[in-house]
This record gives structure tokens, C-alpha cells and sequence, in this order.
């Protein structure tokens, strides 16, 4: 197999991100659970960086499956033997009901049909005024704010998506819902990894366990909230053409039945949450990488001045701002913010000679299948010229899959790359980041991949020539674009956790 170069510029100083250090050899229990506590990823053990298929005998058996034709059979041309993983469906089913991510069949078929119109590539790009107007917003947060102030940045890249999404899905601001959102939202992740145990060893979902009051009283609070606001819009007689109005007029072509309000809650949660999480930790990834990376910050700030100059970045731009493509797409390579794709092996399947018994947790290891020795140059390296025009040597479909792969596929790619892109130029041309000093960010997966402590970061604003790299503490510089009519643009939903299909 062919490996995947890079082209590495002469200039470029080598950068290893902090990588999650696999396990020596595959684990056994407990120390499989152990680690699961603290880090999904560390399970993984250092073959499967380097093999096609690695067995765990556990228990749980884990067939670690990374080979690119192994998870084209799973994920495509046999899909259908592979189900989405009982595991993953139980820990979501709490918050996310019956909805699209947590079913099989003519059930997921019948509500992916509803949500995939406001998805067509024809409408994508009347969406931007309303990224443009979130990430100027975040902008202009930071402006107000005393010069030299530390800022966590994963929390201001919530707000940013939750802006987006919450406007295009629920055609408006939603305040009440992000205050619930943030309310529990660092509990609920605390708590998944032992949501994940219980449901290995069979154990209920109302068992005590560490953690699970501050998830139940998540879920039930957001519950609430959802439940409220379909109420509301049901009585509106579902005028608009956000997802929620969507899919209150949506039907089942076979049977004629209407989702209830329930179904109803399930989706807009699953689309809720999971839009602006997976959204707002790759724009911080990416924000850290390019703090740790000058020469890539100067090519996007010179590319962003060529291409749109001082007015504010629209859709309109986007197909022409390659390298900041090009960053975004190292990025969700290095930590791609849904790390873990699970399916059932529920019946004997041969994989490359090796007979896999039904029972076996299928685990296509997204994280490692990026970093994988024998795909890709220097894996553990940032090095965006691996997604150049120019760089002739391209990973195949299913050696890159930040958005998952085959019929389950995100809904939303197209749309989550549409909104980074722009979010990206805009803060990169308005700002300089900088990290605390001795601070580094500790990858680590719960239920998507985060930094543990989070993202500490001093901004700076930029003077108004933008191609200029020199910049000035933020809140002195005066705002060099306007947010565009964000109020004109038709609503659209986003994008999905585990790769929500």
C-alpha cells in the first residue's frame, strides 16, 4: 500500500501535537475498564497504529478494525450486517430518545429523508451570513474585553456554534436552551465514561454510578426545554423553514405518520447538541495548532487578505480559502472530534483470514486509523500540505473519515465545513492566539474528543491591516468588518456526535 506523503515546506519548523499514548498491547479486564475512565482512546492498543485488525480478548472482545478495505466492508458494502453498536446507542439513549442516531432500518430511513433537504448543496451556501455573524459576535466579545485577558477558548467556540445552530435549526436565539446546555454540560461528560462501564458489565441505567445524577439531571433538564419549545411551535401550526419546523410537517412516505413530540424532542436534541459540540471543539483544536504554528498562521492570514480583503468572510469566499481548508482538514486528522465509529458483530465474520465470534465489539478506531503507520508520512506530525492541491499522494475514503463513512455518514459535513471555514478565516484575520505559558492541552475522549483541561488562550487583536502580522492586545483594535445580514438567510440544521446519520 501506498504511503501518504507530505510536502513539507522548507520554512515549516516540525510541530508534534500531544498525541493520546496508546496501550503496549491489547487490554484484558480490568485494565481495559481502567483506562476507558479516564480516556476512551487509550484502549487502543500501538497495533492497531500499524495493522489491518487487532484483537482484544477482554472481556469485552474488541476487534480494533482499521484496515481501509476492513471498515469499507463494515461501514459500506455489508453495512447492513453491522449495526450500530448496541453500546454507543444505550449511553446516547437516555438524552437522545428514538432519534436518527439511535436507530436502525426504515426508522433511521424515514428521518434522514425528513432532515436531508435542508442539507442539498444548493442551499448550503445561502447559510454564511449567519456563521459570519456568530464569529464576528465572538469577535467583538473579545474586543470588550481588558487587554491581556485569558479567555478559554473551547467554551467561546460553544457560544460561536451554538449561535449557528440555534439559528438555523430553531430560527432564533434559544438563549434559554444554551443556559440549560451549559449548565451540565462538563458533568454530563464526566459522567459518559462510566455510563460506558455500567452498560460493558450489563449494568441499569438507574444504578448509582459516579456521576449519573449530574447526567440525569442533565438530560432531564434539556429534555424539559425541548419538550417546551415543540409544544410551542406545534401550536405555531410549524410556519418556517428551520429543522424543527421541517420536521413537525415531516411524514412517513410508507405509513403517513407525523413524528410526535416526542420523536420530535429526541432529533432536535441529537441535532442540538451534538451540531455545535463536534463543531466548536474542532474550531479549538485547530486555534491551538495554529498558536503553536506561525508559518501556517501567516499563509492563512495572507490567503484571507487576497481573497476576501477587509469585509467579512462569506460563503462566497470559501471555495477559493484553501489553506485554511487545508488546516481545518489536518486538524480533524490530528483529533478528529468524533473518535470512535462502534458496530455489532453480531454473527461470526472472517476479516483477512481471522474468523471475528459474533459478541465481538466492532471498534473502527477514527483517531488511529489517522495516524496509522501505514497511511500516512510522519502521522503524528501537523502538516497541512498533506491536503494540498499540488500533494498528489491522497488518502482514500476510508483512510480519512472525520465525518464517518458509507450511508451513515454525517448529514452535515458539507455544512460543518462550510461554517469552520468561515469561523476560522474570521477569527485568524481578526486575532492572534496565544497559549498560557507551559500550558499544553491533554487530548482526551469521553464522547467526543476534547481538551481535558480545556483552552486556555490570551487573544490578541490585530491592527486593521489585516495582511499585517503585527497586532495589538485585545480591545484596543476598531472592528475592520460588520456582521453581514445574518437575519436574511433561510435556517438550516447542523451536524451530529458519533457521526449522527
Amino acid at each position: 500500500m501506498a504511503m501518504l506523503t507530505s510536502v513539507h515546506p522548507a520554512t515549516d519548523r516540525p510541530f508534534y501535537p500531544p498525541r493520546v499514548e496508546p496501550s503496549e498491547k491489547p487490554l484484558r479486564f480490568p485494565f481495559n475498564v481502567t483506562k476507558l475512565l479516564s480516556n476512551n482512546l487509550e484502549i487502543i492498543p500501538e497495533e492497531a497504529y500499524r495493522e489491518p485488525l487487532v484483537i482484544a480478548p477482554g472481556p469485552p472482545r474488541i476487534a480494533f478494525i482499521t484496515g481501509s478495505e476492513l471498515v469499507k466492508t463494515v461501514l459500506l458494502s455489508r453495512h447492513s450486517e453491522f449495526p450500530k453498536g448496541g453500546l454507543q446507542v444505550d449511553v446516547l439513549k437516555p438524552m437522545f430518545g428514538k432519534a436518527m442516531i439511535s436507530v436502525e432500518g426504515h426508522d433511521w430511513r424515514w428521518q434522514r429523508s425528513a432532515a436531508a433537504p435542508l442539507f442539498h448543496h444548493d442551499s448550503l451556501l445561502e447559510y454564511g451570513p449567519i456563521m459570519t455573524a456568530a464569529a464576528e459576535a465572538a469577535v467583538a466579545k473579545w474586543r470588550s474585553e481588558a487587554p491581556a485577558t485569558t479567555h478559554t477558548i473551547n467554551r467561546d467556540m460553544l457560544r460561536a456554534a451554538f449561535h449557528v445552530i440555534s439559528n438555523t435549526m430553531l430560527a432564533g436565539g434559544a438563549e434559554t436552551m444554551l443556559r440549560a446546555i451549559e449548565q451540565g454540560h462538563a458533568g454530563y461528560y464526566r459522567g459518559a465514561n462510566w455510563w460506558i462501564i455500567y452498560r460493558l458489565l450489563g449494568l441499569p441505567h438507574w444504578l448509582p454510578r459516579p456521576g449519573g445524577r449530574a447526567m440525569r439531571a442533565h438530560e432531564t433538564r434539556l429534555r424539559a426545554v425541548v419538550a417546551e419549545l415543540v409544544k410551542m411551535r406545534r401550536a405555531e401550526a410549524a410556519s418556517g423553514d428551520d429543522l424543527l419546523a421541517r420536521l413537525l410537517r415531516a411524514s412517513d412516505a410508507e405509513t403517513g405518520q407525523s413524528m410526535s413530540n416526542q420523536l420530535l424532542a429526541d432529533n432536535i436534541l441529537s441535532f442540538l447538541i451534538a451540531g455545535f459540540d463536534t463543531t466548536a471543539f474542532a474550531l479549538t483544536w485547530t486555534l491551538y495548532l495554529i498558536a503553536r504554528s506561525p508559518e501556517w498562521e501567516a499563509r492563512i492570514l495572507e490567503e484571507v487578505s487576497r481573497v476576501v480583503g477587509e469585509g467579512p468572510v462569506s460563503s462566497a469566499h470559501v471555495a477559493q480559502l484553501v489553506t485554511v481548508q487545508q488546516v481545518l482538514k489536518e486538524s480533524l486528522r490530528l483529533f478528529p472530534t468524533a473518535p470512535v465509529i462502534v458496530r455489532d458483530i453480531v454473527d461470526d465474520v472472517e476479516f483477512d483470514g481471522v474468523t471475528v465470534p459474533k459478541g465481538t465489539l466492532g471498534f473502527i478506531p477514527i483517531y488511529a486509523i489517522h495516524r496509522h503507520r501505514s497511511f500516512w508520512d510522519d502521522p503524528d506530525r501537523f502538516d497541512p500540505s498533506r491536503f494540498s492541491p499540488d500533494n498528489l499522494s491522497k488518502p482514500s475514503r476510508y483512510q480519512y473519515m472525520p465525518f464517518g463513512a458509507g450511508p451513515r455518514i454525517c448529514i452535515g459535513a458539507s455544512f460543518a465545513m462550510l461554517e469552520a471555514t468561515i469561523m476560522l478565516a474570521t477569527f485568524v484575520r481578526a486575532a492572534h492566539f496565544e497559549l498560557e505559558p507551559g500550558f499544553e492541552p491533554e487530548p482526551s475522549a469521553r464522547m467526543f474528543l476534547l481538551p481535558k483541561n480545556g483552552l486556555p488562550m490570551r487573544v490578541r487583536l490585530r491592527q486593521k491591516a489585516q495582511h499585517n502580522p503585527m497586532f495589538v492586545s485585545c480591545g484596543r483594535a476598531a472592528r475592520t468588518s460588520q456582521p453581514s445580514n445574518a437575519g436574511q438567510a433561510r435556517p438550516l440544521g447542523s451536524r451530529c456526535p458519533f457521526h449522527l446519520g
